[in-house]
């Protein structure tokens, strides 16, 4: 399978480097289930989410986040963490946290049973039985690419990590000891971990930390075991990007966001489209637990409410799967949520202004996403189509199309208010064939609704003119 795996990557990636260089679009992206594609997540910090900082207390909010929209709890990781205090195998944030901490969710001990800290093995399956009773999935992380220095598994099996002539072990990435995807049995027996944490848990899928610096052939494998014990309903997310990724290891990528700038926001879009498979998928997000931890400010703290409500109607709109973390749908101004100790939120920011608002909104923009399917079913240019506007310096713009209906999105990136009209001529693009290069007809038909269906500072004019104020956005159809 490995041989296989690597030739049809191989043969793909040979394809679309002969026709296109970079360009990857003579491949289509695996297929992956409406429960994610049409989804909606949120990533728990358990050290944060609740008072108590377990998974009985994150199980009873399970609730909460569905009266919001949320589709998929994503938690990060909850296994044994390693205790070692030798800090010489701490990463620098844990140590600049100032917690005094061993435990970093990032460095375990023990990849089958649950750290003391947020329960027992008994609590995290309730809390999957307590998802699915309510119609939601969940997503758990894997940290294969190092562990703890004094997991079990180094000693048992010394092969699993690299040593230094002296007999220390060698320290990767963050300090701690890298993992050898060059030895065989350390696949097997992460892949037998997998396949336990679906079968005795209820995962239904993983999101693969630091995915790219683990070989792809390895992911490639791990979805087949996957979809063998799932009937193809569990999914892989790869925190990374590259080209070759959803051919077969991944079911999406992560789509950072690029930043509050209206030519950034567009070009970034079509410069990660452009050398992907078509239909691939990406996890878009602003913030999680590596940026509202000990070394940054959050932000809503860098940006401002008025900008990040901006970035969320960007996030629920684009192709993909937006993904929440801890706080961001109460607008959660807490200075850090760190991974090295209980920093827990406070839930009375929902009782006023922004948290009141904020929410509010976060639970629109999810229902827009169920109730518009032109939102969901199609990723890429085949569902994504920028249009120019008199003032794309400061103004973005792109339609949504599935074949059923057209969603404009318009959106000011800037604190000043821009008068601009639309262009729904499209120039024609060279499409992607195995048999012929044919032009094709992307020009945006119909008239724009003068009803919004989401609108925040901003006011159709007429014809395709609009004026757009500070942070303003516009969502309607076109008929």
């Amino acid at each position: 399978m490995k041989t296989l795996c690597r030739t049809i990557l191989a043969v793909a990636m040979a394809a679309a480097n002969f026709a296109f260089g970079a360009n990857a679009h003579m491949q289509d992206a695996r297929k992956s289930p409406e429960w994610f594609t049409r989804g909606v997540m949120y990533q728990i910090q358990p050290r944060a989410f609740t008072p108590e900082g377990t998974l009985k207390a994150a199980a009873k909010k399970l609730p909460y986040l569905k009266d919001l929209g949320v589709t998929i709890a994503y938690l990060v990781p909850v296994m044994k963490m390693d205790t070692d205090m030798d800090k010489g195998f701490w990463s620098p944030r844990q140590i600049k946290s100032g917690f005094n901490n061993p435990k970093n969710q990032y460095r375990i001990s023990d990849y089958f049973h649950v750290d003391e800290e947020y329960g027992t093995d008994a609590d995290l399956k309730d809390f999957c039985a307590a998802a699915h009773g309510i119609g939601m999935k969940v997503v758990f992380d894997l940290v294969y690419l190092h562990c703890g220095p004094t997991a079990p598994i180094l000693k048992e099996h010394p092969e699993f990590t690299w040593w230094n002539p002296d007999g220390t072990v060698k320290k990767g990435p963050w300090r701690f000891p890298k993992l050898n995807f060059a030895e065989p049995k350390l696949r097997e027996y992460l892949i037998g971990n997998m396949r336990y944490l679906i079968k005795e848990y209820g995962a239904d899928g993983f999101r693969c930390d630091v995915g790219d610096g683990i070989p792809l052939d390895f992911w490639c494998d791990a979805h087949d075991m996957m979809d063998s014990v799932s009937g193809g309903r569990a999914v892989l997310l790869c925190e990374g990007f590259t080209v070759c990724n959803q051919y077969k290891g991944f079911d999406a990528d992560y789509g950072w966001f690029p930043g509050l700038n209206a030519a950034r926001v567009r070009n970034s879009w079509v410069e990660r489209e452009s050398s992907c498979p078509v239909g691939s998928r990406f996890v878009n997000h602003y913030e999680n637990h590596d940026i509202a931890t000990d070394l940054r400010p959050r932000r809503e703290a860098q940006w401002g409410h008025e900008a990040v409500d901006q970035v969320l109607v960007w996030m629920f709109t684009l192709d993909g799967v937006p993904m929440l973390f801890t706080g961001n749908e109460m607008a959660d101004s807490d200075e850090r949520h760190s991974m090295f100790g209980k920093t827990p939120m406070d839930w009375t920011q929902l009782d006023r202004e922004p948290g009141k608002s904020r929410h509010a909104l976060v639970k629109r923009l999810a229902a827009l996403r169920r109730e518009h399917s032109a939102f969901t079913d199609v990723n890429g240019e085949e569902g994504l189509t920028w249009l120019d506007t008199t003032a794309n310096d400061s103004v973005t713009a792109f339609v949504r199309r599935d074949g059923r209906e057209t969603m404009l999105v318009v959106q000011n990136w800037t604190g000043k208010d821009v008068r601009c009209d639309v262009s729904f001529a499209v120039p024609k693009r060279k499409t992607a064939s195995y048999l012929a290069m044919d032009e094709e007809d992307r020009d945006v038909k119909g008239q724009v609704s003068p009803t919004a269906i989401y609108s925040k500072n901003a006011e159709f004019v007429g014809g395709t003119s609009f004026r757009v104020g500070a942070w303003g956005s516009w969502i309607s159809k076109v008929e």
